[in-house]
């Protein structure tokens, strides 16, 4: 067995490249891939589940294999990692390069393998290790292979298998076996062209399925779209049930009941509610107010000013909230940790609170489809307060109470009532007029340009993105997140003097003033001055190019920006023309732009109406026709006429 971890002797063996069955060339794979400087020739998974000690275990076994279509890929596809952690024990790796070498093929080992702690964004620590390598010689004509073979230590946890990667791959194949006498479900996700293949093997004590799928292009990766698990395809296994060393019929993961007891027993022992210093803070800070709501706002709002999150994961702390009462005592946890604090204090306080395990909009998926572990990533505190449940994310310092994070919106929640119940409970997605923009900007002419004061209010998760923005700023950052606020009309802004006031206790609504001037801006011909008061185009470079984009677009939530733009008319000029008023609505979008003059003054009012968080490739067309429309209108400018 190759150990992982440790430096490799650089060998060069000369090798016959062995015969493969209807394998098709680097020339026919060039051809047939001519974007391509490399392909994932072979791209398997082999996942064998036993019984160890009366319970399921699982061993995995991989096989990649790249192929390499044009010299170009060295230096682009050299570096290669592979991710294992406590739950998954990495046993066996191996990593070469075969490449031509006349009418044999040489074998390189890569030279060092170097594994670490593999470091994610928000993550302060967790037990994920990742083993990294370079391949050598990847020439045209190359193959790259990795063999790899890991210990599934729980079986609950088991990955789903993507069919689709960062190259495109030519042969995809991931088989499960597993004893006879027990049940394996499986789900395939995203396969509307039913490029997967199913062969299922139920001969002598062993059974298998057998999932194939042949060149499968991968899909371009774009930073406002969803996670690959919403449209790449894939599938998920789970085993239902199975026989014990008795004979008996052990349900494993065969519905909800089974995911919920397996998450209860992380939480069950924990005795959450003793502790002098939980029990003094929640007493001191619901003191003296008799409405639920606001005992609940009271205790949210405490964890959320003197509990740091720091994200740590280690093997079952992964799982497993700690004690409110250490949370309280440390002033620092993660996201089960404040779950555990806002659980416990709002019990204490004679609240209706229970722990909550709920999935990011990261993950596509309902606990009533698909369930199973990986169908959450995140665990909260929901309190129920007459009728209505209200979902309390700890880990996000400028939440607004009773708005759940923007990025749970849609989800189902999975409520821990006591150990036999629970509730499955939608979060609601917030309507557009909770998160509003309201901007009233006032301008002058000015001898080269425009000088002006604005006014902008900011509301619901609005508020939160600024006031999250503001966080640990000094005054030269705080100057530069204003400016990159407020700046309008063109790059050439210039601010002034600004204020930031939170004009709600709650900070639900943010609202900042700011005196700007901006050089250069409309166009003097003659007696004419031609100005645009569209100074903030929004979605003015929001063309989808559909011929490349074939994945969905995400929007982190619904929304409305109202603006004002105020032009003082000099005494010396009159309003000679004003655009015509322009309004578009679809089931995504809405635009409404109208001008006015009241007394001196020019009144352009622009409002904007986001309605999707996710905004399919099939609604694009639609959305680049009001896109076009828009742009046309931007186009508009008031003229006004020096009087004679």
């Amino acid at each position: 067995m190759k150990t992982f971890g440790t430096l490799w002797i650089l060998m060069a063996a000369v090798v016959a490249w062995p015969a493969r069955a209807s394998a098709q060339t680097i020339e026919e794979l060039a051809a047939k891939y001519p974007n391509n400087y490399a392909v994932f020739l072979n791209y398997n998974r082999d996942t064998r589940i036993f019984l160890k000690d009366n319970v399921p275990q699982a061993e995995t076994k991989e096989y990649i294999e790249i192929a390499v279509l044009d010299d170009k890929a060295n230096g682009l596809y050299n570096k290669y990692k592979v991710f294992h952690g406590s739950f998954d024990e990495l046993k066996e790796l191996e990593a070469y390069t075969r490449y031509p070498d006349g009418n044999r093929y040489k074998k390189i080992n890569v030279p060092e393998i170097k594994t670490q702690s593999s470091r994610s964004s928000g993550v302060f620590y967790d037990d994920v290790k990742e083993s990294a390598f370079d391949f050598s010689s990847l020439v045209k004509g190359a193959y790259a292979v990795v063999n790899s073979t890991e210990y599934n230590k729980d079986p609950h946890l088991l990955s789903p298998f993507y069919f689709a990667s960062y190259l495109p791959v030519v042969n995809a194949k991931f088989t499960i076996s597993f004893p006879s006498d027990m049940e394996i479900k499986y789900n395939i996700r995203n396969d509307g062209q039913q490029k997967i293949k199913v062969k299922e093997d139920n001969k002598g004590r062993e059974h298998s399925y057998e999932f194939t799928a042949n060149d499968v292009k991968h899909l371009d990766r774009f930073g406002d779209a969803p996670s690959m698990s919403y449209y790449e395809p894939h599938v998920i296994v789970q085993i239902a049930s199975y026989k014990n060393d008795n004979g008996e019929n052990v349900n494993y993961l065969r519905n909800l009941d089974d995911l919920y007891q397996w998450n209860y027993a992380f939480i069950k022992n924990l005795d959450n509610t003793k502790g002098e210093t939980i029990k003094h803070l929640a007493d001191s800070l619901t003191a003296g107010i008799t409405t639920p709501k606001e005992k609940a706002k009271r205790i949210y709002q405490w964890v959320q000013q003197h509990i740091k999150y720091v994200a740590f994961e280690d093997g079952l702390e992964g799982f497993v909230p700690r004690k409110a009462e250490a949370v309280c005592t440390r002033r620092y946890g993660d996201c089960k940790d404040m779950a555990s604090l806002l659980t416990a204090m709002m019990q204490l306080a004679g609240l209706d609170a229970h722990f909550t395990w709920i999935g990011t909009r990261h993950i596509p998926y309902d606990y009533t489809e698909v369930s199973l572990p990986i169908t959450d990533n995140h665990m909260i505190s929901a309190v129920k307060i007459g009728s209505e449940w209200i979902f309390l994310d700890g880990t996000d310092p400028g939440c607004i109470f009773g708005l759940p994070s923007n990025a749970i919106q849609g989800k189902q929640a999975l409520i821990a009532i006591n150990e036999k119940e629970y509730k499955v409970e939608r979060v609601p997605v917030i309507e557009s007029d909770k998160n509003a923009v309201v901007d009233s900007t006032f301008i002058s002419i000015a001898d080269n340009g425009i000088k002006g004061r604005s006014s902008v209010y900011y509301q619901g998760y609005f508020a939160t993105d600024i006031n999250n923005g503001l966080m640990y700023r000094d005054a030269r950052d705080t100057r530069d997140f204003v400016k990159s606020r407020m700046g309008k009309a063109s790059n050439k802004f210039i601010l002034g003097d600004y204020t930031i006031n939170n004009k709600q206790e709650d900070k639900s609504l943010v609202n900042i003033q700011a005196d700007f001037h901006v050089p250069d801006y409309g166009k003097k011909v003659a007696d004419e001055l031609y100005i645009n008061l569209n100074l903030e185009k929004f979605f003015a470079s929001s063309v989808i190019d559909t011929a490349k984009r074939k994945v969905a677009m995400e929007n982190d939530y619904h929304y409305v920006i109202t603006q004002y733009t105020i032009l003082d008319v000099p005494e010396t000029y009159k309003v000679n023309y004003l655009p015509k008023n322009f309004n578009l609505k679809n089931d995504a979008v809405s635009f409404d732009i109208q001008y006015s003059v009241q007394g001196n003054k020019i009144i352009a009012k622009q409002e904007i109406r986001n309605n999707f968080l996710l905004m399919q490739p099939k609604d694009f067309a639609t959305w680049n026709s009001a896109i076009k429309e828009l742009q046309n209108q931007y186009k508009e400018q008031v003229v006004i006429t020096k009087s004679n």
